[in-house]
């Protein structure tokens, strides 16, 4: 058991480059995601093709039945039984802890609920402003509903993919004056089927490189060198600390430090793996232990940059340096 002790100086240093990976593995006609036969299921029927779900016109009848009911309550039992898929990915079960492989893309929903500005043919109007905007949207369609759109975007850091959300969202609302909704930052998130007679589709889409940090700091959105040099760096200094089987969490200020760090540069589930690789050169290390140190950290990593990671690898030795 690690015993809590006093806080240590913190620098900052500056950053290396890391290449992007979003949507590289798949040409755009090869991306697979999981297939679920309608909103309750839990569990994907098979995978299918992406683009060729998105720009498919089999179920067009549902969705125009769907748009020209008025009740409420059968709307919304029309979409429930639709079937959906999780453009983001690969996935067992449909939760987070389900994913198999990213497929490199993110979607966001555009509602009319947020963005009230907006109704009907407006938003064939919209679909054209943020394509302008944004060269690595992909796809632009509307909605089930009829009433709001739906986008997809090429991203580069699929490990990253709720900072990259954030950037995107962030973007959105400064760049087009859109308001996208949030919840949709779930990895395991459903697409239900729609139609759009006119989508917005480009293959040659680029992949998206901002990252927007925690919501509780000021925004900071990183540009594509700036990210390159932060993964680039953290990959290097954690594969000398392996090789070389030095311990740096010691101490156990530092060691929260660290976890903080990583919490707030890569989340829960990419920082959590990378924590334990830096703790297990640790003479006392349990992996129980350090599950729940990182859970601690996650709740207030906030203040912590990654730049505190570097500097505690540098006081133990462990530079950039070859």
């Amino acid at each position: 058991m690690k015993i809590n002790q006093t806080k240590e100086k913190e620098e900052k240093y500056t950053d290396t480059k890391s290449q992007p990976k979003g949507g590289e593995r798949f040409t755009l006609t090869d991306v697979e995601v999981s297939l679920f036969e309608n909103y309750y299921s839990q569990k994907p029927c098979r995978c299918v093709k992406l683009f060729e779900w998105l720009l498919s016109n089999q179920h067009k009848e549902e969705v125009i039945q769907l748009r020209k009911t008025r009740t409420e309550k059968k709307r919304l039992r029309i979409k429930m039984g639709l079937p959906c898929i999780t453009p983001s990915g690969l996935f067992s079960i449909r939760k987070s802890k389900g994913l198999i492989e990213h497929s490199g893309y993110i979607c966001i929903d555009i509602d009319h609920e947020q963005n009230q500005q907006y109704y009907g043919k407006d938003w064939f109007k919209v679909k054209s402003r943020v394509a302008k905007l944004f060269d690595s949207l992909v796809y632009a369609g509307m909605s089930v509903s009829g009433n709001g759109i739906f986008l997809i975007f090429r991203i580069a850091y699929p490990e990253q993919h709720k900072q990259q959300f954030d950037a995107l969202v962030y973007e959105l609302k400064e760049r087009a004056r859109l308001q996208a909704d949030t919840s949709c930052s779930d990895i395991a998130r459903l697409r239900g089927v729609s139609y759009d007679d006119y989508p917005f589709f480009n293959p040659e889409a680029i992949a998206y490189t901002k990252v927007r940090e925690s919501k509780h700091r000021t925004a900071r959105i990183r540009d594509f060198d700036k990210q390159w040099d932060v993964n680039g760096k953290v990959k290097r200094l954690i594969r000398k600390i392996s090789v070389d089987k030095i311990d740096i969490t010691a101490d156990y200020n530092d060691w929260y430090r660290v976890g903080c760090a990583l919490a707030n540069e890569y989340g829960p589930d990419v920082g959590r793996n990378l924590f334990h690789r830096v703790s297990t050169w640790y003479d006392g290390y349990d992996p129980r232990e350090c599950d729940e140190q990182f859970a601690r950290c996650c709740k207030s990593c906030d203040k912590i940059r990654i730049e505190t990671f570097f500097y505690i690898c540098k006081k133990h030795g462990v530079t950039f340096k070859d």
